[in-house]
């Protein structure tokens, strides 16, 4: 947890405290641990590609969104880097994974779910609990990348690439950077903000925890 908790009084690292409990289930997840290990099955793995790359498209255009509501250009300008460095990263392992899938990536509910509620935050809620709502993204595949590289079975995984890619540095600086504009928010919003950004991010590693819990069910509808 080093993006969030070099500055233990700030508000990333006291939101990332609160969040530990289901950070901590994340890690359990069946679908984390059999990546690590190798062991996930190549048609579970691919459903989350697919299910990923539908999350991502509608991820870039609330994160466009988002930035536009900045009062300050170089915030706007840092942002939309930020966001496009790293969906530029994972549409690229996406691609080398889902050269020849054939399979079905319409959004499951929970993938709508999880688009449906970053796109409420964008529209309808003060810029610094938006902003809030976002950081999961980051620090949820940042920490848990950060995990799995460390305790992964590496030179036989089929799943090396993700790990890697995943476990690099990379994405820790755009983590680190994310929050430091959230922190920057949170010192001027008023109590009642900063528990609202608070509640933001924890629904959204909460969501994080739905979205790889149902990758490995492959849920779909029902109906």
């Amino acid at each position: 947890m080093d993006s969030l908790g070099r500055n233990r009084s700030s508000w990333s690292a006291m939101a990332w405290e609160k969040a530990g409990p289901v950070y901590r289930e994340i890690l359990r997840l069946p679908f984390l641990t059999e990546l690590a290990s190798g062991t996930l099955s190549r048609e579970r793995f691919m459903y989350y590609l697919g299910q990923d790359s539908a999350y991502l498209k509608e991820y870039g255009r609330a994160m466009a969104a988002l930035a536009s509501r900045f009062p300050e250009p170089s915030d706007m300008a840092l942002f939309l880097r930020l966001a496009a460095e790293n969906l530029d990263a994972e549409r690229s392992m996406h691609d080398s994974f889902l050269r020849d899938f054939s399979g079905d990536s319409r959004p499951s509910p929970v993938c709508l779910l999880c688009s449906s509620h970053l796109w409420r935050q964008v529209i309808a809620e003060p810029l610094e609990v938006a902003l809030a709502s976002v950081l999961p993204c980051f620090v949820v595949y940042e920490e848990a990348g950060r995990h799995i590289y460390g305790s992964a079975s590496l030179e036989t995984n089929p799943y090396r690439d993700w790990i890697e890619a995943y476990g690099s540095s990379d994405f820790g600086s755009s983590t680190e950077m994310i929050a430091g504009i959230c922190d920057r928010y949170a010192s001027e919003a008023g109590p009642e903000d900063r528990e609202r950004m608070t509640d933001a991010f924890l629904t959204g590693v909460r969501l994080e925890w739905m979205f790889w819990n149902n990758a490995y069910e492959m849920g779909q509808w029902q109906i």
